[in-house]
C-alpha cells in the first residue's frame, strides 16, 4: 500500500516539545496510512536518540539526522526527499502549529479533493500567538502580495499539505535558509495555477524552549528573497 501522507518535522533542540507533540499527532491520522520523518539539525538535546527509545514500537517515523549547515529550508528539503508518500505535510516542532489544526486540514483536503492546503491566522478563526506579531505579519503579508500579486492571505505560516508530484522537480529552488522558503513555495505554487486552498489556524505557545526567530532580522530577510523572485 502506498502511503498516503508523510509529515516532515523540522527540529533543532526539540524534545521536550516532540515528546508531547507526537501523540497528539499520531490522533490526526486515524487509521489513514502516513509517515512521520523528524530531520534533526544535529542538536545538543539528543533529540533523535531519545525519541527512538521513547517511540521505539512507531515504526511510522523516521529519522534523519543532519550534521552539518543547519537550516530549517535545508532540513525540509531532506525531508521531502527522503519520504514515501503521495502529499507532504509540514509543521513546526514546537506547538506553534497546533496538532488539533492538523487534523481538521487534512479533513478539508481530502473532501475539497485539493492540491495544496494552506494555514492562516488571517482567515476568521485563525490568530497568533501574541498581537504585536500579528499585526506585524498581517501587514508584511500585505506587502508580500502587493509585490508578487499573490492572493494567499498568509505567506509566512509554514504550515501547509501539497502533492509531492507538484514540488518534486523545484525542492532545490524552494527549500534552503529559513521560514522565507514558504513565500517561494507559495509563489511558484501560484504560478502552476493548482487547486490552493487556506485554513484558519491558531498559532499557540511553545511547551519548551525559547524560539529561534528574531522577527525585525526575519522580516528584512523576507522582503529581500520576496524582491529576489521578481527578477
Amino acid at each position: 500500500m502506498k502511503t498516503k501522507y508523510s509529515l516532515v518535522l523540522p527540529s533543532y533542540n526539540e524534545y521536550g516539545n516532540l515528546k508531547l507533540l507526537l501523540p497528539e499527532i499520531f490522533k490526526s491520522f486515524f487509521k489513514r496510512n502516513y509517515q512521520i520523518i523528524i530531520v534533526d539539525d544535529n542538536s545538543i538535546d539528543q533529540t533523535i536518540k531519545k525519541l527512538k527509545k521513547e517511540f521505539k514500537r512507531r515504526k511510522q517515523i523516521k529519522y534523519i539526522l543532519r550534521k552539518k549547515n543547519r537550516s530549517l529550508g535545508l532540513s525540509i528539503k531532506k525531508g521531502i526527499e527522503a519520504s514515501s508518500g503521495e502529499n507532504i505535510i509540514v509543521m513546526d516542532s514546537d506547538f506553534n502549529h497546533r496538532p488539533q489544526d492538523l487534523k481538521k486540514m487534512i479533513l478539508k483536503y481530502e473532501k475539497n479533493k485539493l492540491d495544496m492546503l494552506c494555514g492562516s491566522r488571517f482567515l476568521k478563526g485563525g490568530s497568533s500567538n501574541t498581537f504585536f506579531r500579528h499585526l506585524c505579519s498581517l501587514f508584511f503579508n500585505i506587502f508580500i502580495n502587493i509585490l508578487t500579486k499573490g492572493n494567499i492571505s498568509d505567506n509566512l505560516s509554514g504550515f501547509f499539505i501539497v502533492k509531492k508530484k507538484y514540488i518534486r522537480k523545484d525542492l532545490k529552488k524552494i527549500f534552503y535558509g529559513y521560514g522565507e522558503f514558504y513565500i517561494r513555495l507559495l509563489f511558484f505554487m501560484q504560478k502552476k495555477k493548482i487547486k490552493i486552498s487556506e485554513f484558519p489556524v491558531k498559532y499557540a505557545l511553545r511547551k519548551y524552549g525559547n524560539s529561534k526567530s528574531r522577527l525585525v532580522r526575519m522580516l528584512f530577510l523576507y522582503t529581500k528573497e520576496t524582491i529576489k523572485l521578481l527578477k
